[in-house]
């Protein structure tokens, strides 16, 4: 480890110094101090065990263990351990400031600490009855995450992922639409759309002898093929099912997620995207008119906060403002679910310090400000939250959208106050990702001062690097609208054809791919003429290129890394990066 305790230059911040606390770093600087922890959470279990009726006696006696197969075992799991941690030491070094690739970096301390803890209780999540401690801090965790995103309250549970995260949200979603569009059509409305959108005080105010009655409606509670028949003949046209508003640049997630719950690939309506690649509040509107028109009900209307591709986050204000316009006027209440899976906790820098907020674009915190007026969200402590895999979070405003519908189990006892276990699409679930998470929240803390800060650094060390980029390679050419810490490039000069500058740019990619000692790891995605359209030829028109393919190859970086420029370390990983693009490009002879 490199000695830094004659460092002459300007020292960091006293706050920032202390966020390196929370972290190994790239040298396992705190290795010390980590050990030291660690050694005090296994004897801590240790003595939990010992100290549990000793009276039982011990069940391995010294002659047990000083047997021959005993020890051969032993000494056989030591040999397989041995071998399975050289293995790993081939891993991508994700810790490592070097690695700007996807969507995962660092993991903070306090996360790792609860993530071992929970593993050596290995309580399930499920019901109280199996893990007494784990539901409690879930909850706590649900609460603090919730607070962060602006809501007032907030009710959720952690999932293994986003994936699943959004699974639980269409889940809640049709669920309410079906019941609402039901019970309306029982109670002699004749259109699927204005039932399904009716709102919960006209819900709550249909008599429970109709809502037994609307079940033949329920595409959920009946068959399904005869409760579109029923449908068809109570509003008098043919029901073609709910539809899911969209944005074009949405996870993969959501594509299966009108596989798995039977809505069909045509229920998924895409809405455009806006010359910066972000949801057009405009061709949501028109799609919101067009379901009202074909009878069509909105299971929910989708925005992004932080894109897989590039981080760009969607105008969450906007679309909220439109369907707020709309309850007011029409009485339509439509669910706005927030697939902040990357971004979420972008939300960190809310608050009044304009030194951390001002990373993000006025524009990105009138956003954000907003999360806490939508239905739900979707959140991964494993991504921003610098939380180990796996580690996911869905959380709804209001505790009438989550309770939805219950699934019992006859051999597990379920307390009605505080298990979740019958309203979650997994059976079993880990408390690690919630216990992770809850020790960064009281550790790291999840306002400008704690994640904030972290969050404001990689932000604007995306920027730095922006301005490097373009300031030493003219050719390179910078995806633009970008608003996270997540960047995109190509390399393109004036005139050239989408064809030329893809075989250009995935020529210098595959240079980082040859060998996994590479000097830096590094990933790549695509945009899509139909998906991005304005952007996509907005994006062209830049270097004047002619367009003779729909999909356009981006070198993608993601700067998660909060020491990827640090005063202390011997190399600018900046600089070092842009020297060794320019001596990649000059091997290929791409110049």
């Amino acid at each position: 480890m490199k000695d830094n305790s004659n460092f002459s230059g300007t020292p960091c911040l006293s706050e920032e110094a202390a966020l390196k606390g929370l972290f190994l770093g790239p040298q396992a600087e705190n290795r010390e101090w980590v050990s030291s922890q660690i050694t005090t959470l296994l004897t801590s279990w240790f003595n939990w065990r010992r100290g549990f009726r000793p009276e039982d006696g011990q069940a391995i006696s010294a002659r047990d263990m000083a047997s021959a197969d005993y020890v051969k075992r032993r000494t056989h799991t030591e040999e397989v351990l041995h071998e399975l941690t050289a293995r790993f030491e081939l891993e991508i070094p994700k810790f490592s400031p070097r690695y700007i690739g996807h969507m995962f970096s660092e993991i903070s301390l306090p996360a790792l600490f609860g993530h071992i803890l929970t593993l050596l209780h290995n309580p399930n999540n499920i019901s109280g009855e199996s893990s007494r401690v784990g539901v409690l801090v879930e909850e706590e965790a649900i609460t603090a995450l919730a607070q962060m995103m602006g809501f007032s309250k907030g009710v959720g549970h952690f999932t293994s992922g986003g994936t699943i995260a959004n699974f639980e949200a269409v889940y809640r979603a049709r669920t309410r639409c079906y019941n609402w569009m039901s019970a309306g059509l029982a109670n002699g409305v004749c259109s699927a759309f204005e039932s399904a959108a009716m709102g919960f005080q006209n819900y709550d105010g249909i008599s429970d002898e109709i809502k037994k009655s609307s079940i033949k409606f329920n595409p959920f509670e009946a068959n399904p093929f005869t409760a579109a028949a029923d449908i068809s003949h109570q509003t008098g046209r043919t029901f073609k099912g709910p539809v899911l508003l969209i944005p074009e640049h949405k996870h993969y997630s959501w594509t299966k997620s009108a596989n798995i719950f039977g809505l069909g690939a045509e229920a998924l309506w895409p809405v455009q995207l806006d010359a910066h690649g972000r949801l057009d509040v405009r061709d949501l509107e028109k799609q919101i008119l067009r379901a009202h028109k074909e009878d069509r009900p909105i299971v929910m209307v989708v925005s992004v906060l932080g894109t897989t591709e590039l981080g760009m986050v969607d105008p969450m204000d906007e679309v909220q403002n439109l369907l707020d316009s709309y309850r007011q006027t029409h009485g339509w209440h439509l669910w706005h679910h927030v697939d902040a899976a990357y971004g979420g906790f972008i939300c960190s820098l809310r608050g009044d310090d304009l030194s951390l907020s001002n990373a993000l674009s006025e524009r990105s915190l009138k956003a954000i400000e907003s999360v806490g007026r939508v239905t739900s969200v979707t959140i991964d402590p494993h991504k921003l939250g610098y939380v180990p895999y796996s580690s996911g979070a869905f959380i709804a405003a209001d505790e009438k959208d989550y309770y939805q519908r219950s699934f019992g189990a006859p051999y597990v006892n379920f307390a009605a106050s505080k298990d979740k276990g019958p309203f979650t699409l997994e059976g079993s679930r880990s408390a690690a990702g919630a216990v992770a998470t809850w020790m960064t929240a009281k550790c790291v803390g999840l306002s400008q001062d704690g994640y904030g800060r972290i969050i404001a650094r990689t932000i604007r060390l995306r920027k730095e690097l922006e301005e490097g980029l373009k300031k030493e390679i003219p050719d390179l050419v910078l995806a633009p609208s970008v608003d996270a810490n997540l960047l995109g490039f190509c390399l393109a000069k004036k005139g050239d054809s989408l064809k030329k500058v893809n075989e250009r740019t995935l020529r210098l990619y595959e240079t980082f791919e040859v060998d996994k000692k590479s000097d830096f790891f590094i990933s790549k995605t695509r945009i899509y003429q139909k998906c991005y359209s304005k952007y996509f030829e907005n994006f062209i028109s830049s270097w004047q290129g002619e367009i003779d393919t729909d999909e356009l190859v981006l070198i993608r970086i993601c700067i998660m890394n909060p020491f990827f420029r640090t005063k202390e370390m011997k190399v600018d990983f900046q600089d070092l990066f842009i020297r060794s693009l320019q001596e990649r490009l000059a091997k290929l002879e791409i110049t």
